[in-house]
């Protein structure tokens, strides 16, 4: 009875502690709070960031998938703002914090930053991974089904990019096949006579599809077939917006808007100005609370303007465009707009104007680098301060866990020696407990230890992905820098980047973490193996940590090639015969110099 009173009394010891420590530090964040950063993020990418980073910074480590989600929004800000390599990070940060193992959709963001750059095979890559991924769920889950309709879509879309148009259509269908199949979508079908409309987002997505063939059709010059779809796609959008969800949508509204403005472009192309008029004016009203699409809207009239020859129009047109792009930060379709502005000037004959044009495309290209270039070295900075900070609170949490468990051993240590003292014929198995409880609090230490080099191993990681990165990115924006005067200034940045990069410094941290799980290791592999070199000694500890050799190329920054050569040299230096494993060795040494 003392003894039940005893583990009653320890246990409730254990739960108030860890359950008090765990509630003051877990920050409760709603998934209304998630909806509101992505509302944020469309009107205000900079006020988005700053939400993100700091939401970011209350949580917990415990609250990984919740992180998961926040940096994927990230992700999509840094494509807005057409920073891919920063994109491409955030969306792998956020598929190694994700619990769902292997998550598809953020195979489909990192396909969408290689979209954006033109990588057409690396994004093909990731959808077709994502696809495979999305047809091994069940078949009648509904995120699975989308998924698989995105991935057969994004797939088209780099078909259609390379002309492949019958390629193109092929998924295309599949993915129209695939929406039209699902029960959410018959159900919306019969219900279209009805007063109430059901699963008008299911009419919402067929429509979708509808207009991705049509906008196959027409950059396969076929126009009466993508006016076909044209039409296919509006029926089943007017039907969807019967539906109270869907009445006032911006997304839906937009949606009906750009198939107008593809009809727009498509009567110009045939000489039907009247009826390009018209659809420009539909389209004019469904654009009001979209700036990106008037902006589009305003630069096809444009190219129809000149169709006429009707010159200034045009330029009134691109300018109207302009006007949108700077009141709105659209900084990229801004510079598209500044150059075709120029070339339409050349081609008629206003060389003096082009040539202010052309200066201020210069300094916007300038602005726009340079705001681009501090972005790069605020999120470069931030995420190395997060790092730290995260990395001082799970030594903070570690030394909070350990102090709690030792407590809690003593206290155990007490209650048992108070046991045997009182019961002699127990005490052979309560040492045998004892014993046990010891070899688990090692272990536990142990695997704690092996866990922290772990994670000092994917930083280490993720660092140099990330320098890697922004490296691309920071060729890039100097390549856009005409004057080599700017291109000097920027050299005070390339040296920041470069002095993040410090293997000596990531090898002392490594190393330290290292010895502190595998005392003695390193020390006995030097004594009896004494021509072993430093990188030598790297390999060594790499591989006792059962890296394979992809892992210790990105840990190490070099070639999967280079470290192969590096394994060979190795098992040399050790006179291994060719029946031993080198792994093997390695993982045994310490107990074969013990022994």
């Amino acid at each position: 009875m003392r003894l039940f009173s005893f583990n009653i009394f320890i246990s409730t010891y254990f739960i108030l502690l860890i359950g008090s420590a765990t509630a003051q530090r877990n920050t409760v964040f709603r998934s209304a709070e998630l909806d509101s950063l992505k509302s944020v993020r469309l009107k205000s990418p900079q006020g988005a960031i700053r939400y993100a980073r700091q939401v970011l910074n209350e949580l917990s480590h415990e609250q990984t998938e919740l992180e998961s989600k926040i940096l994927n929004v990230l992700g999509e800000i840094y494509v807005d703002l057409y920073l891919p390599s920063i994109a491409l990070q955030y969306f792998i940060d956020s598929d190694h914090k994700s619990n769902l193992r292997k998550n598809p959709w953020n195979k489909i963001n990192i396909g969408n930053v290689y979209f954006q750059q033109s990588q057409w095979l690396e994004a093909k890559e990731r959808y077709l991974q994502a696809l495979d991924m999305f047809r091994r769920f069940p078949a009648q889950k509904e995120n699975a089904v989308n998924g698989r309709a995105v991935a057969l879509s994004n797939l088209a879309r780099i078909e259609r990019n390379l002309k492949n148009y019958d390629d193109a259509l092929v998924y295309f269908k599949e993915a129209l096949d695939i929406k039209r199949g699902q029960a959410k979508y018959k159900a919306f079908q019969k219900s279209l006579l009805s007063e109430t409309i059901d699963y008008p987002r299911s009419g919402q997505g067929v429509a979708y599809q509808h207009s991705l063939i049509a906008e196959l059709y027409f950059a396969w010059g076929l126009n009466d077939m993508a006016l076909e779809q044209l039409n296919a796609a509006d029926s089943l959008i007017k039907y969807a917006m019967r539906g109270p969800a869907l009445k006032e949508s911006i997304a839906i509204k937009s949606a009906l808007g750009k198939n107008h403005l593809l009809r727009m472009e498509i009567f110009s192309n045939t000489g039907n100005y009247a009826g390009a008029h018209i659809e420009s004016k539909v389209a004019t009203e469904l654009f009001k609370e979209s700036p990106i699409l008037m902006a589009r809207h305003h630069d096809v009239k444009a190219d129809i303007q000149v169709k006429q020859d009707s010159l200034y129009s045009a330029l009134a047109y691109i300018d109207r465009a302009l006007k949108i792009c700077e009141l709105n930060g659209l900084s990229v379709f801004e510079l598209f707009l500044l150059e075709k502005k120029v070339d339409l000037m050349k081609s008629n004959n206003l060389e003096r104007s082009a040539l202010g044009v052309a200066d201020i495309l210069l300094i916007k290209k300038d602005q726009i680098s340079s705001d681009q270039m501090k972005l790069l070295l605020e999120s470069l900075n931030y995420k190395s301060d997060l790092e730290l900070s995260r990395k001082k609170l799970e030594e903070a949490e570690s030394r909070e866990f350990v102090f709690y468990i030792v407590t809690g051993f003593i206290l155990i240590l007490a209650g048992m020696i108070i046991i045997s003292y009182r019961n002699k014929r127990k005490s052979s198995k309560q040492e045998s407990l004892i014993f046990k409880q010891e070899q688990i609090i090692t272990q536990n230490e142990l695997k704690n230890k092996e866990d922290e080099l772990i994670k000092l191993s994917a930083n280490i990681v993720s660092k140099n992905d990330l320098l890697n990165s922004i490296e691309k990115d920071l060729e890039y924006h100097i390549s856009l820098l005409d004057n080599k005067a700017d291109k000097k200034a920027m050299e005070p940045l390339r040296k920041i980047i470069q002095n993040k990069v410090d293997d000596s410094a990531d090898w002392e941290q490594f190393q330290d973490q290292f010895s502190s799980a595998y005392p003695e290791f390193v020390e006995n592999l030097s004594k009896q193996y004494s021509g072993l070199r430093t990188a030598d000694i790297k390999l060594c500890c790499y591989l006792k940590m059962s890296m394979n050799t992809k892992e210790i190329a990105r840990v190490t920054g070099l070639s999967v090639r280079a470290v192969e050569n590096k394994r060979y040299r190795l098992r040399k230096k050790l006179d291994l015969n060719t029946e031993v494993s080198l792994d093997s060795f390695i993982h045994s040494f310490n107990s074969i110099v013990s022994s």
